[in-house]
């Protein structure tokens, strides 16, 4: 029954976001908030406020009484005194001035940059549980290089529409979704994709570049803390949680059962397995990890470019996703070298 019920919250719709911290004092420049093991890291971070607004915080927290007191971003309105807000690497809320939006089957996508018969464009494939704000971050990285983007929503996320029972299949029915994208993208003559894909969303950036129809046409991809093998993940998250590693194994199983777990179709856990699969990934691929990711391990990471014959692994003194908070500057640097070794 445990491993069932992990199962379940593995691919439970989306929920609404929550915030858990306390705004105690803010000024003009200046707000502070409750110090926890994320809010006392040095970096460049966002809050979320409870009904409605965010704000983007850098540079080193003063810690004092169990508070942390944060400098804003140029052009940050500081959160009332007595806000409840959540702490997020999403810099960013919204996308760029000047972005087009379209609609597709799983809801609206971004586009930044000119797309139309473009040689190559970047897609971006957000995580589980995050979503299209998350990965501006990497659209930020793909402009610099000269790069349009699209930033596609796929289905039973908090961005996209709800299909079925809106539950996860952990990237086997979202793939679908990113393929509706390049289609569009084809559309207007666009030839060649890099593919950005976050935690999960490296899942359909790998399953697509195994595809016939596409492979050819994807020409190199960028994975920020990749999910590359869902029991591996399992595993980590259930010894995080102090749960046996016996409820691991038991909800790989329950994936196999659709119908008790309310899915539209089995997760076949092996086919995701790209640690194991890495051999047969021919693209160009870099691979970012923190040391500091608890959720999905950096072991996974290492043993797929051990075995992928195209892929490098830059490391971090990041979290989940959040290599790139703590350190922009080296992000950034080693996904502009990685573009441009490949030649554009």
């Amino acid at each position: 029954m445990l491993g069932y019920l992990v199962a379940r919250r593995l691919t439970a719709p989306p929920h609404p976001r929550r915030h858990p911290l306390t705004v105690h004092s803010s000024t003009p420049t200046t707000v502070t908030l409750d110090a926890t093991p994320a809010t006392t890291v040095a970096g460049d971070w966002g809050l979320f406020v409870a009904g409605g607004g965010h704000a983007r915080v850098h540079g080193l927290p003063r810690i004092d009484a169990g508070r942390a007191t944060w400098d804003l971003a140029p052009g940050s309105s500081p959160p009332p005194p007595g806000s409840r807000v959540s702490w997020t690497g999403i810099v960013d809320p919204s996308p760029p001035a000047g972005t087009r939006t379209h609609r597709l089957p799983a809801g609206d996508t971004w586009q930044v940059g000119h797309v139309a018969d473009a040689p190559l464009v970047a897609v971006h494939l957000h995580g589980l549980g995050s979503t299209r704000a998350g990965t501006l971050r990497g659209v930020a990285a793909a402009t610099a290089a000269g790069l349009p983007s699209l930033v596609p929503a796929y289905r039973n996320t908090l961005d996209g529409r709800r299909l079925g029972r809106g539950r996860s299949h952990l990237g086997l029915t979202e793939t679908d979704d990113l393929v509706d994208a390049l289609r569009l993208l084809d559309g207007v003559g666009a030839r060649r994709f890099v593919l950005f894909g976050w935690s999960m969303g490296a899942q359909l950036c790998l399953r697509l570049a195994g595809d016939g129809a596409w492979a050819a046409r994807i020409d190199r991809m960028v994975l920020d803390s990749p999910v590359l093998d869902w029991r591996a993940v399992l595993a980590a998250n259930v010894t995080a949680a102090h749960l046996p590693r016996a409820a691991a194994t038991s909800a790989a199983r329950w994936l196999r059962h659709p119908r008790a777990l309310g899915l539209d179709a089995p997760v076949d856990l092996d086919a995701a397995d790209f640690v194991a699969r890495a051999s047969e990934v021919r693209h160009p691929v870099l691979v970012h990890h923190g040391t500091r990711d608890w959720s999905v391990p950096l072991a996974s990471s290492r043993r797929f470019v051990e075995g992928a014959p195209a892929a490098e692994l830059v490391t971090s003194g990041g979290g989940h996703t959040t290599g790139w908070n703590v350190d922009a500057a080296s992000w950034h640097a080693a996904t502009a070298r990685f573009l441009a070794a490949h030649s554009l």
